[in-house]
Formats: C-alpha cells, sequence, structure tokens
C-alpha cells in the first residue's frame, strides 16, 4: 500500500466512505502509538527495503523506507513532540524542526570567519564520525525518548528494542543498531542520543560557535578549547556507538599563531586544510580559488548527469527530472549559501550544460533553439517558460534571501560569538542584487526586523517581471508570446523547495 491509495479513498472523488476510514485510521494510529499493536509483529512493521545510494566520497549510504502505516505513526508521533524538541535541542542542534538550519549554519561560520579571521589563536573543527546513523546505540535513544518525550516512547520502543528485517534484493540483513535513514522519526532520534555529548563539550569548553546539524558538526574557538572538545567527543563518543574518522576530521583557520601544528595538541593524521573546509555541501573559506573550485565540481556533476536524460528516450520524463532534481535544484545550495560572483565559472558550465539539455529536449538537436527559446524556456511556467531556471538568474538573488531568511537563525547561532552588524558579503550581495533590480527598495534587507517575511519570492517576482518586461526590447516576439508574457505572473515550483 502507498500513501497515495489512502489519500484517494480519504479524498477521492465519490468517497463516500472517508469519514468512516479516517475515523479507523485514527484508531489505528492510537492503537500503535499506545503501544497497543502485538510484538510478534515488531520485526514485520519495522522491516523496510533498502536503497543503497552513492555518497561523494563513493561510499554507500543505506536508505530504508518502510510501509505506509510506520510512516504515518511516526509522522504523527514527530509532529506530537517536535516542538517541545526543537526548544529542548535548538541551542547547539539546527535540524529538528528548523526549517533552512544547514544554512544558517554555514552562513553564521562564514560570518563568524570573516569577523575573526586575523586571530591566529582561533581554530575550526569539523567532525566525522564513521557511518554514524547505523551505528549510534539504541539504548542510548531510547533512554533518552523515556525521559525526554515519554509519550511516544512506546512506539520508539517498538520499533527499535529488537532487530528489524531490511531487505537488499532478495536478501534479508537484521538490523540491531542504528536509525534507520528514510524513518521520518530518525534525525529526532539520533538528535536525542548525541544531546548529552553536546552538551558535555559545551560545559567543559569555552566555545563561542558550537553548532550540529545530525552528525555535521562545527566548532571554533581558542585552540586549546577546540583540541579539549575533540578529546571529549573522541572518548564518550563510543559509549553512544560514535566512533571519530580521524581521517575526515579536519582543523583550519586561515591565520596561525603556531599553537595549532603543536605536537600531540590533535591527534595524528587529521585534516589540515589552508584555505578552507567543506561543510554541508558548501564552503567555509575566505579562498575564491577554494569556493570557485567547490562549486565547480558539483557543476560538472549536475552536467555530467544532465547528459544521461536522452537515455530516457522519454521528453516528457526528461522534462519532468530537469525540471524537478536535475536541474537548478542541484546548484541551489550553493547558490544559497555562497556569492554568485564566486561561483562564475561554475555558474557559465551549468548554463551550458542545461541550455545543451532543453536544446535536446526542445528540437532533438536541430535547428531553431537560439537565444529566444533559451531565454523563454528559463522562465517561470506562468510566465510561458518551462520553468528550467538557469543558475545566473537564481544566483542573482539566491544569496541575499537564504540570508535574510535565515537571519534570526543565525543570530541564535553567533549569540557568543561578538558577531554583530553586516559583513561585507552581504554588504557585496545587496550591492550587487541593486545593479540587477535597480528599481526595487532593497533597503529593508539590511535589517532582519525590515525585511520581507517572503525574500525569495518577493525577488525572485521583482527579477522575473524585470526579465519578462525587458524581453519586448530584446527579441522580435510574436502577439501570442506578449501575450503570455503579460499576463503572467512569476512564480513557480523553484520557491517551494525553499519555503519562507
Amino acid at each position: 500500500m502507498r500513501a497515495q491509495h489512502l489519500l484517494d479513498a480519504i479524498g477521492g472523488e465519490g468517497s463516500v466512505t472517508s469519514s468512516g476510514l479516517l475515523t479507523s485510521i485514527t484508531e489505528v494510529v492510537n492503537l500503535w502509538l499506545g503501544g497497543s499493536c502485538p510484538m510478534v509483529l515488531a520485526e514485520f512493521v519495522a522491516s523496510a527495503p533498502l536503497t543503497p545510494l552513492l555518497k561523494p566520497d563513493k561510499g554507500i549510504r543505506p536508505i530504508a523506507v518502510g510501509g505506509i502505516w510506520r510512516r504515518l505513526v511516526s509522522k504523527v508521533a514527530m509532529k506530537k513532540v517536535g516542538k517541545e524538541m526543537t526548544q529542548y535541542l535548538g541551542d547547539y542542534q539546527f535540524v529538528v524542526g528548523m526549517p533552512n538550519g544547514a544554512e544558517a549554519v554555514l552562513h553564521s561560520a562564514n560570518r563568524f570567519l570573516n569577523s575573526f579571521h586575523a586571530d591566529g589563536s582561533l581554530a575550526l573543527l569539523t567532525v566525522d564520525f564513521s557511518n554514524a546513523f547505523n551505528t549510534v546505540d539504541r539504548t542510548a535513544f531510547l533512554q533518552e525518548v523515556h525521559q525526554r518525550c515519554p509519550s511516544i516512547y512506546r512506539w520508539v520502543q517498538f520499533l527499535y528494542a529488537q532487530p528489524a528485517r531490511l531487505y537488499v534484493g532478495n536478501k534479508c540483513i537484521g538490523a540491531t543498531t542504528g536509525v534507520q535513514q528514510g524513518d521520518p522519526l530518525g534525525p529526532l532520534l539520533f538528535a536525542l542520543a548525541l544531546h548529552p555529548l553536546i552538551l558535555r563539550v559545551q560545559n567543559h569548553c569555552k566555545l563561542p560557535f558550537h553548532a550540529w546539524y545530525l552528525d555535521d558538526r562545527t566548532i571554533i574557538g581558542n585552540t586549546s578549547e577546540v583540541a579539549k572538545a575533540l578529546d571529549i567527543i573522541n572518548e564518550e563518543g563510543p559509549s553512544l556507538g560514535l566512533y571519530l574518522n580521524i581521517k575526515k576530521t579536519e582543523v583550519y583557520w586561515p591565520t596561525c599563531d603556531g599553537q595549532k601544528v603543536q605536537d600531540g595538541l590533535f591527534p595524528r593524521g587529521i585534516g589540515r586544510p589552508e584555505n578552507g573546509v567543506k561543510l554541508l555541501g558548501g564552503a567555509v573559506s575566505r579562498d575564491p580559488s577554494f569556493i570557485g573550485e567547490l562549486a565547480g565540481r558539483r557543476a560538472s556533476g549536475a552536467v555530467d548527469l544532465m547528459k544521461l536524460l536522452p537515455c530516457l528516450r522519454d521528453p516528457q520524463c526528461e522534462l519532468l527530472l530537469l525540471r524537478s532534481c536535475m536541474g537548478v535544484a542541484k546548484l541551489l545550495f550553493g547558490l544559497r549559501t555562497c556569492q554568485s560572483h564566486l561561483m562564475e565559472d561554475a555558474v557559465s558550465r551549468f548554463d551550458d550544460g542545461l541550455r545543451k539539455a532543453i536544446e535536446d529536449i526542445v528540437v532533438g538537436g536541430g535547428p531553431f533553439f537560439g537565444d529566444l527559446q533559451w531565454r523563454l524556456a528559463s522562465l517561470p511556467m506562468r510566465l510561458g517558460g518551462l520553468g528550467l531556471f538557469s543558475a545566473r538568474d537564481v544566483g542573482a538573488y539566491a544569496f541575499v534571501a537564504s540570508r535574510a531568511q535565515s537571519w534570526e537563525l543565525q543570530d541564535h547561532i553567533l549569540r557568543n560569538g561578538g558577531v554583530v552588524g553586516l559583513d561585507p558579503d552581504y554588504q557585496q550581495a545587496l550591492e550587487r542584487l541593486n545593479v540587477s533590480l535597480p528599481d526595487l527598495d532593497i533597503g529593508g534587507f539590511s535589517n532582519k526586523d525590515t525585511a520581507p517575511s517572503k525574500p525569495q519570492k518577493t525577488l525572485a517576482n521583482a527579477l522575473f517581471s524585470k526579465i519578462a518586461q525587458s524581453l519586448g526590447e530584446a527579441f522580435d516576439l510574436s502577439p501570442r508570446q506578449k501575450a503570455v508574457v503579460s499576463e503572467g505572473s512569476p512564480c513557480s515550483g523553484i520557491f517551494d523547495r525553499y519555503p519562507d
């Protein structure tokens, strides 16, 4: 059974049994949350097929997607305790119930770096655990659930107190450790298991910057305090099933007073990058070449993926994939967390690949696809386009939108860091935005109290309105094209990807 089956039965056209069915579903959910599901069914309810996904480092990320009933009950459980757990975890963990948490952490780290890059006594530490989600000790998070959110304890115990069957093809694996990546409760359970360790680090070390996003963690402070924090993590992590991967753990700062290179302060084999670190898929660096190289690799990967689309031999499927997950979505996080002028080569490379992919879909590589067709295709659908946005267009506003959208959360992350006011990156981004949109009053974006409540939509609407209005000047449009452009409104699904 799939989720769509329940949706069709409850709200489908001509559904005369929806009220009774909804009542029955509610009763089942309450029974399972209350621990009334027979234990003999536990290993079957908790079972799931495994989908192995290839990680950037060529490792495997096993995604387990359980049955519809398990996911439904877990979503209800998450809804029940979500707000309370966000308050409990929200000082140092920025994933549970926090939209744009990854962007806020990355922006905050770069703001801190911009403010104190000349202080050679500081160090930035990124910690990596080996296979953390699959090895975290179940006893640890079961104890935390029992203490912090007892209302869902019986359900979590039902799922994780005994081995679960995970299916890979025709083979079955018994899982006894970790949380399932794909479980709606997975991030919360992992965060709860980790939180006592985080609090111990914070209580024993003076750290002006301490932020975690699941198993991605960033610590900044005096070098000796950062080294002490790493020792605590290394010593106490194994009791939670978390083992330090020292080869992927890195210590970085652009200046050095000599302390960071002292023998014995940090473990042998720890990474010591000189130009920046990769964090949450983005860059923490002041080196344009480091940022550009990271963005370039991501753009090249996206273009290589787009080149495989013709293998489908189905233009409609190719178009849907390109719009939903293989187009600018591949570059969007980078555009929102880095100034576009630092990604110029990556943006050009991506847009060239996107244009070629659209051309193959629309005209099969034949003639009649010029600059006008490319410009129209990259417009929102309500403006007569295909909704296949170019990275250059999105890059004009994405960074400012993200900074404004996560401003309050950034200030919370930086509350002990002494970072105040506008940093140079954001000021430069506002200046470039003003060049792109000279008729838009962007003064409100200089203060979090006056920034628009929906910055992404505000800026995107302004940009695409300007582009649409200038089409008649740059190209010879047909009457039909003029009508579509003049009557449409710049709105599309890309805004739903990062809702305000």
